[in-house]
């Protein structure tokens, strides 16, 4: 659950090297703190948990997150940590808390635990960790899953919101009393080629839509065959696609959602309004 540079004040070694012994194993995303119930807080509400979420905490540490969850929010939870003396007492937190039939805690290698039924992800690691899932986030998860990162952003991804709070306690383990949260949602994979449909009075025949769909970048080119015209604004929010359009002296714009390789909504312009669909092809 908790992964800054933070061991020192546990093991009484310097903050330097229980930092540098960590990162020499490339498994271990840094050593063992737990997180501050006020930050604790913090994370779930900027989450939004709800009834029927799958909260995923990477390196769950004692399992105060996930048990927190389970019990204020009846979700269900996750923790993935490394050490076996922590997922022991995470589990005997659970059974406390009269969660256990909600809250999990596996052993394991949270860069290669299978974490796909997530709609929530957490997570407290040193940052060349964090850039390190954040392929792997966006090609795994769900569309619309909600991450929340503590202290470090998942470069280069730009987040959706962001926060800082004052936490005193967190002196004693990084130095600093600021606390940073990065909120994520991730976005519907629609990069490549599309055919897209637009009502008669817009578009007498199917478009050509091509999506570039970067980590800090998503836009688009229509073509009829004769002319081609940029997506403008384009937005992706989970499944929620947005962008406007100028084409044939109208400027039209576009809301929609989509579901693999079909997108579908309703495109608005002066005068008219009607459905549009694109399929991938």
């Amino acid at each position: 659950m908790f992964r800054p540079l933070a061991l020192a004040c546990v093991l009484g070694l310097p903050l330097q090297a229980a930092a540098q012994d960590a990162e020499k194993k490339d498994n271990i995303a840094g050593p063992y703190v737990p997180t501050p119930w006020v930050i604790v807080d913090a994370m779930l509400g900027l989450a939004d948990i709800r009834v029927g979420d799958v909260v995923y905490d990477l390196g769950s540490g004692d399992g105060r997150l996930v048990i927190t969850a389970a019990k204020r929010f009846k979700s269900r939870g996750v923790g993935i940590e490394l050490q076996p003396e922590l997922i022991e007492l995470a589990n005997a937190g659970a059974k406390k808390e009269g969660v256990a039939d909600r809250g999990k805690f596996i052993q394991g290698d949270l860069f290669e635990t299978d974490i796909r039924e997530a709609s929530v992800v957490t997570l407290y690691l040193l940052p060349q960790y964090v850039t390190r899932l954040v392929p792997r986030f966006r090609a795994e998860l769900r569309p619309g899953t909600r991450i929340v990162s503590h202290d470090y952003p998942l470069l280069p991804w730009p987040p959706e919101r962001d926060f800082t709070m004052d936490v005193p306690e967190k002196e004693n383990i990084s130095g600093m009393s600021l606390t940073h949260l990065y909120y994520y949602v991730v976005p519907a994979r629609i990069g490549g080629v599309w055919e897209l449909s637009l009502p008669k009075a817009l578009a007498r025949k199917p478009l050509s839509l091509e999506v570039n769909q970067e980590v800090t970048f998503v836009g688009g080119l229509v073509s009829d065959g004769d002319s081609e015209d940029y997506l403008r604004d384009m937005k992706v929010l989970g499944e929620k696609v947005s962008f406007g359009l100028l084409y044939n002296g109208r400027m039209m714009s576009f809301e929609g959602k989509a579901e693999g390789d079909a997108m579908t909504g309703e495109v608005s312009t002066k005068g008219v309004r009607g459905p549009w669909s694109a399929k991938r092809r």
